[in-house]
């Protein structure tokens, strides 16, 4: 796999994008950190009380504000879930060149149950195998990575579905993503040296590349930029392959296989057989001598008879 022009097409994408993918993955992580900030004071405004009052009472109290925070942290998870699969689908937006914005973000709100419910089992999965030792744990880490674009393209998946998927997709193709991951290094660096600020760049690069790694291996192409999806975040096609720019592609002089007719939006009554060839440089072609396969009979079309 081209680590390159995965990276080349990443950047190139990031460029045309509008908003610019530094704004809305700055408005991601803003809103991530502070959704986590407020499970982290909870937890520790619980703690505090504890260690302020003490006694029979401050336990009482406590048990108290242990509902409300649990609540809180639950929803969070949540909050952070849909926001996960919505930068997923967002960077996918952003490789594919389709109109992609802050708004993206939130368009799987509603998934928030299958998002979190994905979330826990790839996190459960990896635990277990972490047990072994920390080589099988990155190794399913590898193995479950595409599963969050699997859903993200098809949200009616469902969780193990997705799983099940990613993990045939990772077959051969686990060391790629490794190396392609190690290739970040000198930029994660950048990021550590920079105290952070390089992050801003740092996080959708490697996020838009990943999305074209997944285009690699679901499509053979890091972009499907040469067609457009009918409905966002889903195949509307069994194969996922896309039409065309243009949606009304079969009322536009497309065939079936989604190859342009010909230059006239009503190519077969000007001259374009069946197969979208065209006939011949005149619209009535057969009247000018073309036979029906598009070929010229014969130099002079009016003198055809007289001399064939």
């Amino acid at each position: 796999m081209d680590r390159i022009q995965l990276k080349t097409d990443a950047k190139d994408a990031m460029r045309t994008a509008n908003p610019h993918p530094v704004l809305v993955a700055l408005i991601y992580t803003v809103i991530v950190a502070a959704v986590q900030m407020i499970i982290s004071t909870f937890s520790g405004f619980s703690s505090m009380l504890t260690s302020i009052f003490g006694g029979d009472s401050a336990d009482i109290f406590v048990l108290g504000m242990l509902l409300p925070t649990l609540l809180t942290s639950i929803v969070a998870s949540f909050v952070v879930a849909f926001l996960e699969l919505g930068f997923v689908g967002y960077t996918l937006r952003v490789i594919n060149r389709q109109p992609a914005g802050i708004s993206d973000l939130f368009a799987y709100a509603r998934l928030f149950l299958k998002a979190w419910g994905l979330s826990f089992m790839i996190g459960l999965f990896v635990g277990l195998w972490s047990l072994l030792f920390w080589i099988p744990g990155i190794i399913a880490a590898y193995r479950y990575s595409q599963a969050y674009y699997i859903l993200a393209e098809n949200p009616d998946k469902g969780i193990m579905d997705c799983i099940r998927e990613s993990k045939s997709m990772m077959i051969g193709h686990k060391m790629d993503k490794f190396i392609l991951d190690l290739s970040f290094i000198p930029w994660y660096l950048l990021t550590i040296v920079t105290c952070g600020i390089a992050s801003i760049y740092v996080t959708p690069y490697t996020s838009v590349t990943n999305a074209a790694f997944y285009n690699m291996l679901r499509y053979g192409r890091s972009s499907q930029a040469y067609g457009q999806n009918q409905g966002y975040g889903q195949n509307w096609q069994q194969g996922g392959y896309q039409q065309g720019y243009d949606p009304n592609w079969q009322q536009n002089g497309y065939n079936q296989n989604g190859w342009q007719q010909g230059y006239d939006p009503n190519a077969q009554q000007n001259g374009y057989n069946q197969n979208g060839w065209q006939q011949g440089y005149d619209p009535n072609a057969q009247q000018g001598g073309y036979n029906q396969n598009g070929w010229q009979q014969q130099n002079n079309g009016a003198d055809g008879n007289q001399n064939g």
